[in-house]
């Protein structure tokens, strides 16, 4: 179940480790893809979203790889096998409504080409 995967996630020593991880990619990454902007006229919103981005990214990773290494270990399978056995059940649904839109936009399209107004 996906609830097990994040169950694994949450636990402290993955939290603790992601966050030092975070803290030190992202803060290399941030003087280098940011450094400058601080330095000079300061940082509008936009900075700060990109910036806390920059975090979020090492510490997104380093929580992801550690709960597939536990999952694998323990032979719990992983997030991808997880999402795709939820895919398998649900997406029919999504999959029959993907294909209809684009039958219907190739029909327009083909209609556009036609120079026929519809």
């Amino acid at each position: 179940m996906i609830s097990g995967w994040f169950k694994i996630a949450l636990q402290k020593n993955i939290l603790t480790r992601a966050i030092k991880i975070a803290l030190v990619v992202g803060s290399i990454l941030m003087l280098i893809n940011h450094g400058d902007v601080m330095l000079s006229d300061g940082l509008s919103i936009k900075e700060y979203i990109k910036i806390t981005l920059t975090y979020l990214v090492p510490y997104c990773v380093s929580t992801y790889s550690s709960t597939e290494a536990i999952c694998a270990a323990e032979n719990m399978p992983s997030i991808n096998q997880l999402i795709w056995e939820l895919l398998k059940k649900k997406g029919c649904e999504l999959v029959h409504c993907s294909k209809t839109v684009f039958n219907s936009l190739i029909i327009r399209l083909q209609q556009i080409k036609n120079n026929q107004n519809i």
